[in-house]
């Protein structure tokens, strides 16, 4: 339980340090943990934490740093609001956990012309997706699904 708590104090220390510099070296970041931080540690081990934070470099300026994997808020709450698509001939229906219904349909509405739809309608919970031509309506499907991230 000890070395846990070392490596959580070690991670957060690091999440800190990268979100206050421009850092570009493992080496560099070695210094400042034990400078700051008084934490002592290698570069082999540092390498590990910032693949287990999600950091990877990133451009700034005229250089490279590293950056903590930052996330999409609309991806998430698709990701985690769809509850559901489904279809028939006619009609794509995506169901919703309650009150995101809007915030679906606003997004795929933003999107129309890639997805080949007429538009949206809203309830509370459930979306209609109204496709261009009925005879592509699996297509148009397929192209919701991909947009949303939903596995069928």
């Amino acid at each position: 339980m000890k070395r846990d708590k070392r490596i959580i104090k070690r991670q957060e220390a690091i999440k800190e340090l990268i979100s206050s510099h421009a850092i570009s070296d493992q080496q560099v970041l070695v210094r400042l943990l034990k400078l700051n931080y008084g934490i002592e540690t290698t570069q082999a081990v540092i390498s590990r934490d910032l693949r287990h934070l999600g950091v990877s470099k990133q451009p700034v300026g005229d250089t490279v740093a590293y950056e903590l994997k930052s996330i999409d808020a609309t991806k998430e709450i698709l990701r985690l609001g769809v509850v559901s698509i489904a279809h028939n001939e006619t009609t794509i229906t995506i169901k919703t956990l309650p009150a995101l219904a809007a915030f679906v349909a606003d997004y795929l509405d933003a999107h129309q012309e890639a997805l080949n739809i007429l538009g949206t309608m809203a309830g509370e919970n459930i979306v209609f997706a109204l496709p261009k031509s009925i005879k592509k309506i699996e297509a148009t499907y397929e192209n919701i699904c991909t947009l949303l991230h939903i596995r069928k």
